[in-house]
């Protein structure tokens, strides 16, 4: 019998350790963390969460190492998937956005259940919610972004019209909550206002805000008048005299009108009109008995003046 020389431990250990060391460099696979790599593709979880752009989600939609495990490449395949759709949105073609998004739904769902694809399960969840409500969303982007404009340029004028602003601010929350109306999520981040991505209820919250501005604006603008008060009057109507039975009728047309004692009555009291008890005017105060101008008291029969007894 032949035996086999026995090998000390000793010895085969660095062997072993060796080979191992071989056998992992040659997988690239299996370096160390190559899915956080922005070359391919490569989302990481704290920035998704800030943008909900499908680049940030994790995974990697890039080119992978050989030998990646399946999960990877499911992950990978899915989403390749969502951010094509992303991509439609946004080009405002929405008409395969439901295919792209039930293909990676289906690549999800036949992933093998490892620790990391178990993870990123609900991600891709939500990715995909995140796309559908950007769905609903795009016919109404173009109101939202003008009706939010609209509020932040006149806030920020140092004198802003009251009423305008109130307008603007009422027309903005409208577009807001008709968007909710129509399934968007506030919540969700989105660009609004160019290089500013933050939640759509931010955006709303800031229109509301403004309200505070609007009313310090209506309330330091004084009311507005239609005409000045003597506008379109000669200088004898612009103030209307004391007492009055006026009628509505100028000065120089009563002195026309009266005749007599009573109109040399009428130009001795220039400051003011007679009181009298008939129709308003010339002609009632040339048909009746009595004047009174304040305390002083003239008693006619027809034109001429009636001396007191």
């Amino acid at each position: 019998m032949v035996r086999l020389p026995i090998v000390s431990v000793r010895v085969l250990g660095p062997m072993l350790g060796s080979a191992l060391g071989l056998l992992v460099a040659s997988s690239p696979a299996q370096a160390s963390e190559w899915w956080h790599e922005a070359d391919r593709g490569c989302g990481l979880i704290e920035n998704w969460k800030k943008t909900n752009r499908i680049g940030d989600l994790p995974g990697c939609d890039g080119e992978l190492p050989k030998g990646a495990p399946p999960g990877e490449v499911a992950m990978h395949d899915a989403k390749k998937q969502l951010r094509e759709a992303e991509k439609l949105i946004e080009q405002e073609k929405t008409g395969e956005v439901e295919a792209k998004i039930a293909q990676a739904t289906e690549l999800m769902n036949r992933a093998p259940n490892d620790p990391r694809v178990h993870w990123a399960r609900g991600h891709y969840a939500q990715a995909i919610k995140v796309l559908k409500a950007k769905v609903a969303l795009g016919p109404k982007v173009a109101k939202l972004r003008s009706s939010f404009k609209s509020v932040s340029d006149l806030a920020a004028q140092p004198k802003p019209d009251g009423k305008a602003l109130g307008d603007a601010i009422t027309a903005c929350v409208a577009a807001f909550k008709d968007a909710e109306g129509a399934g968007v999520d506030l919540s969700m981040p989105f660009e609004l206002t160019t290089g500013k991505t933050r939640p759509l209820r931010e955006d709303l919250q800031e229109c509301e805000a403004a309200k505070s501005k609007a009313g310090e604006a209506t309330a330091a603008k004084p009311p507005e008048t239609t005409s000045k008060p003597d506008e379109g009057k000669k200088p004898d109507e612009g103030k209307k005299p004391a007492g009055g039975s006026d009628g509505g009728v100028p000065r120089e047309k009563w002195v026309k009108k009266l005749k007599g004692d009573r109109k040399k009555v009428f130009e001795d009291h220039a400051d003011a009109f007679p009181e009298f008890e008939g129709d308003p005017g010339p002609k009632g105060a040339s048909k009746a008995a009595e004047w009174k101008y304040g305390g002083e008291t003239f008693r006619f029969k027809g034109n001429k003046l009636l001396k007191e007894k």
